[in-house]
């Protein structure tokens, strides 16, 4: 079980991170773009009942909200990698 230690303190600019690239920064947008997407689709799943018709539209959605979760997380780790290296040639 994990334990809830309270929210984490954001730093003034209202990120938890501070991206060091254009593109960084566009990843960290789509990721929780798509994060809002699934949270929001599972909780309406959570709701519905197994009969209902809109089920399959939401589990469609969920579907690719979950792919473009995926798109976006392979590219932001690459780009994170390559900041992270050009930092420490500095």
């Amino acid at each position: 079980m994990i334990k809830k230690r309270g929210r984490t303190k954001l730093p003034e600019s209202g990120t938890l991170v501070a991206p060091s690239s254009t593109l960084l920064e566009n990843h960290f947008e789509e990721l929780l773009e798509a994060i809002e997407e699934i949270r929001g689709l599972t909780a309406l799943l959570k709701a519905l009942p197994a009969s209902s018709e809109k089920r399959d539209d939401y589990e469609g959605r969920l579907y690719a909200a979950l792919t473009h979760l995926d798109h976006h997380v392979k590219p932001a780790n690459k780009e994170w990698d390559r900041v992270v290296d050009q930092m420490a040639d500095k």
